[in-house]
């Protein structure tokens, strides 16, 4: 007897083989328009072609909360204009973005079965370090007063989690939050994904480049959440012991004048290099030419930085916390835990110094790096989005 044909399957020979998926976006500054796009080479067989419709209404950059008001408003008029377009007979709806628990989803109410996520939100910068936050503690704190206690509690949320047909976060921290708000079942999923020529093969070359000198990568905004300063430090320890290592910063933001003053007090003129923000062909560059990303984000859903740093077989210290402790790359990495906020330069240095001079660490890495991140390139993603979309419209 031939197997039982799936629900999904069964929709999409009766269209055969080709489905429509609806993107429904938000582009504050793109014209009024209904867009289709080709989508061939991402979507999954049973969505080949994609209508985006763009619903724009500029939010002001000048409060957050604001621009959750904004995001509210957006939402209801997603929702009303899916259902002018009949989009009430969908199979099933997926919502994306914002990427933040405490929106929720107005499209829980369209009738198909919701697919909310990959959220992340519910991570907070640990109060135990705000030393390394400086004045930002005092926006960090309420920010997790009334985003991640306060907002997490609106009725829009805790509907959106107990109605929602599949939950995905993005860190155990969100994931957390998403059961104490009701959810049983919330499910982890990396959402940053690569594209796949960004995946370095053949392995890179390996580890011994006698041509330049120990190369530690950071790439990040710089601002105090994403704590520079810490990086910054510790490569001042690391200094001490490797004299010729230099330290290569790439990314801009308001800390970037006392990030140099403090490279000037330290003594490290010579060893730190500014780079800005640089195009990405440059910026595949940096990753290729270092020995060691350097990974200090005090807060964040996961930090797309890593993955890239393991496509191109570069290994990662990072702070072994939230969705990078999640999700690091096994073998290539060195998570540092948190610990005593006062040693921890002094423990991202010695990890540091210790992948600095294990090149057959590295050189695992450079092979095991890219396979490890095949696992996250965009067209895995969409097959893998193609299999919870079959799961969830198989128990319908």
């Amino acid at each position: 007897m031939p197997p039982e044909e799936s629900r999904t399957s069964r929709r999409r020979r009766g269209r055969g083989g080709v489905g429509t998926t609806w993107v429904l976006i938000r582009r504050p500054t793109g014209p009024r328009a209904s867009i289709r796009l080709p989508m061939c080479s991402v979507l999954p067989p049973w969505g080949r072609v994609s209508s985006s419709t763009v619903c724009p209404r500029r939010a002001s950059a000048s409060a957050q909360a604001l621009e959750f008001v904004h995001y509210d408003g957006w939402q209801r008029r997603a929702l009303e204009h899916a259902r002018g377009h009949g989009l009430g007979c969908a199979d099933l709806v997926h919502h994306v973005s914002y990427g933040s628990l405490v929106g929720g989803s107005a499209l829980r109410r369209l009738g198909p079965p919701l697919v909310f996520g990959p959220v992340g939100g519910g991570q907070t910068a640990p109060r135990s370090h705000r030393r390394w936050l400086g004045p930002a503690y005092f926006q960090e704190m309420v920010r997790e007063l009334l985003w991640v206690r306060g907002m997490s509690l609106r009725p829009t949320c805790r509907a959106t989690l107990r109605e929602a047909a599949l939950v995905l976060t993005t860190n155990r921290d969100t994931a957390r939050r998403a059961r104490r708000l009701g959810r049983a079942d919330p499910r982890m999923v990396l959402s940053d994904g690569v594209p796949d020529e960004l995946l370095r093969e053949p392995a890179r070359e390996g580890p011994e480049r006698p041509d330049r000198p120990p190369t530690v990568l950071w790439v990040g905004r710089l601002t105090a959440i994403k704590a520079p300063e810490l990086a910054l430090r510790a490569f001042a320890l690391l200094s001490a012991r490797v004299p010729d290592a230099r330290f290569v910063v790439l990314g801009d933001g308001p800390l970037r004048a006392d990030l140099e003053r403090l490279t000037v007090r330290l003594g490290l003129t010579g060893s730190v290099f500014f780079r800005g923000r640089l195009p990405w062909k440059d910026t595949l560059a940096a990753y290729d030419d270092a020995d060691v990303l350097l990974f200090t984000s005090l807060r964040d859903s996961f930090g797309v930085q890593n993955l890239e740093a393991w496509a191109r077989g570069l290994p990662v210290v990072h702070l072994d916390h939230q969705g990078v402790g999640d999700f690091s790359a096994p073998g290539c990495a060195a998570p540092v835990p948190l610990g005593d906020p006062a040693d921890l330069p002094r423990r991202l240095a010695d990890a540091l110094a210790g992948m600095l001079a294990d090149e057959e660490a590295r050189r695992r890495t450079a092979e095991a790096g890219p396979r490890w991140a095949r696992q996250h390139t965009w067209a895995s993603k969409a097959e893998f989005a193609e299999r919870l979309y079959e799961a969830v419209l198989n128990r319908r």
